[in-house]
């Protein structure tokens, strides 16, 4: 059995999102939020089947301990435990030091309020989320910790490298989708059982890691490491429209920016 790059429950985690179910054609815009049973004081608002929950009222709630504070832009969270940072737009959290993806992104009031899926909230903080017609949450769980980070610098390097080289101009998800690709294939029977192996297989991505990754590029590689797959089920990518093997004998998962992805 290969062994996976990641944490199998923290993949699990992140993919599983807090699905909104449509009743009679009716579109739901909120919902309430119960906390340990309890109804909160805020609600959750509904994008595009995702319910996002206020970052400070989610927090205080789940964990009263941490103390919340906003400068230039950015919350944090922080308690003996826990280091938490949002910003509105970015489309990821990070707490101690591990990245979770947000594919809508941050989204903010006019107020101020940061805006997060509840599902990402979640995982952050260790405690568990389900559905009833109304968000429910439970604290008790522990938050991800920074020891357990499931990758290292060189794996980094290595995968930011081959980012940049192959998608370094592309929007965040296309480049988290050729990192992607490398970890589908590591989490394969069919390819090398780690990054580097996949990547330093015969005439897969020539002189890829010569390349000197930049900023976003490292942030596709945090990302995908951490176990957010935007491509899931892709092994091979080209150029949006150009002809190669894959095109021609795999089938077409995805096209962002200017690439396509096949499985």
């Amino acid at each position: 059995m290969k062994k996976r790059i990641f944490s199998s429950l923290l993949a699990l985690a992140l993919t599983l999102g807090l699905s909104v179910p449509a009743y009679a054609g009716e579109e739901l815009s909120s919902v309430e939020v119960m906390v340990n049973d309890e109804l909160a004081y805020y609600t959750a608002e509904i994008h595009d089947g995702t319910a996002y929950i206020p970052f400070y009222g989610g927090v205080q709630t789940l964990r009263p301990d941490a103390e919340i504070t906003w400068e230039d832009g950015t919350f944090t969270a922080a308690a003996e435990d826990l280091t938490m940072t949002v910003r509105v737009g970015d489309p990821y959290m990070v707490v101690n030091g591990r990245y979770l993806y947000i594919a809508g992104k941050v989204k903010g009031w006019a107020d101020g309020t940061a805006l997060v899926p509840a599902r990402v909230l979640a995982t952050a903080l260790g405690a568990w989320i389900g559905w009833s017609g109304k968000v429910e949450l439970y604290s008790g769980g522990v938050p991800l910790s920074g020891e357990d980070i499931p990758y290292d610098d060189t794996t980094l390097d290595l995968l930011a490298r081959v980012i940049t080289h192959e998608s370094g101009n592309q929007p965040l998800e296309g480049k988290m989708a050729v990192g992607n690709v490398i970890l589908n294939r590591v989490n394969s029977a069919r390819f090398p059982n780690t990054v580097a192996e996949v990547i330093y297989s015969p005439n897969q991505f020539p002189g890829a890691t010569n390349a000197v990754p930049n900023a976003e590029s490292i942030l596709a590689a945090r990302l995908a490491l951490e176990g957010a797959n935007v491509v899931p089920g892709a092994y091979y990518f080209n150029g949006a429209g150009k002809s190669c093997w894959a095109s021609r004998n795999k089938s077409l998962i995805a096209t962002i920016g200017a690439h396509s992805f096949y499985g």
